[in-house]
């Protein structure tokens, strides 16, 4: 006697915590510059904005400082945590190294519709260089450069450079002393990338992306001393 096959279900999709679903959103509102990099991170008034419990913002939290997105320090509680000199630096040499390896590949992959698609998030960055700088113009380059990795067909390389741009934006502020001329030539050097890569000209293109992103790291860098040298200005008036 046969018995037929029964037909399986579909595994259902894993359901979201509401611990995780906080997490998300706590994160959107970093990345909305409602939360900003250097402010405390209130229990109760998180609570009563997200509409949960005390208990799942507090999950949150600590999950944002297991992930480096916030600290938890001694009577002040949970503060949105800014990135430092060095991790921008460490940050920045990765994405270097990443990003060197990216385009070769993208090169080897290229078709007519991923060029157009790059092409596309180029100008799109573009239309914003005049604006006034925002996370939004960030994103903007993300975009530009995990387009290259999706080219690139790599899934793990993608995934890596996306928490290496994570932590740049989330960690980042965005007001006051952006060097604007940056815009500029960072868009100019995207257009030489998008046209290296067209030509298929491996060499041109990991030379340009690697300058690029070594003049990104050179303007973080001097705005986050900057901002140290008023931090300790601060500091040695209030003493």
């Amino acid at each position: 006697m046969t018995y037929p096959l029964r037909k399986l279900k579909p595994a259902a999709k894993p359901v979201e915590s509401l611990s995780a679903r906080v997490y998300h959103e706590i994160k959107g509102l970093i990345l909305r510059n409602e939360i900003m990099p250097g402010q405390k991170l209130h229990h109760q008034e998180l609570s009563e904005r997200l509409g949960v419990s005390r208990t799942p913002v507090r999950e949150a939290l600590t999950r944002l400082v297991q992930e480096g997105y916030a600290s938890l320090l001694p009577n002040r509680g949970f503060i949105c945590k800014e990135i430092r000199l060095q991790e921008a630096e460490e940050l920045y040499d990765l994405r270097e190294a990443l990003e060197a390896f990216a385009v070769e590949k993208a090169i080897e992959k290229l078709s007519l519709g991923s060029l157009a698609e790059l092409e596309q998030k180029v100008e799109l960055y573009g239309r914003d260089i005049h604006k006034r700088f925002t996370r939004e113009r960030l994103i903007y380059d993300q975009n530009i450069h995990l387009e290259i990795a999706q080219i690139a067909g790599n899934e793990t390389l993608k995934r890596s450079l996306q928490q290496v741009f994570e932590r740049i934006i989330l960690k980042r502020k965005t007001d006051g002393l952006y060097d604007l001329s940056r815009a500029v030539s960072a868009h100019q050097e995207h257009v030489a990338i998008a046209q290296a890569i067209k030509r298929r000209d491996v060499s041109a293109a990991v030379q340009i992306v690697r300058g690029h992103i070594q003049e990104g790291k050179k303007n973080v860098l001097r705005d986050l001393q900057a901002r140290n040298e008023i931090r300790d200005f601060q500091i040695q008036t209030e003493s």
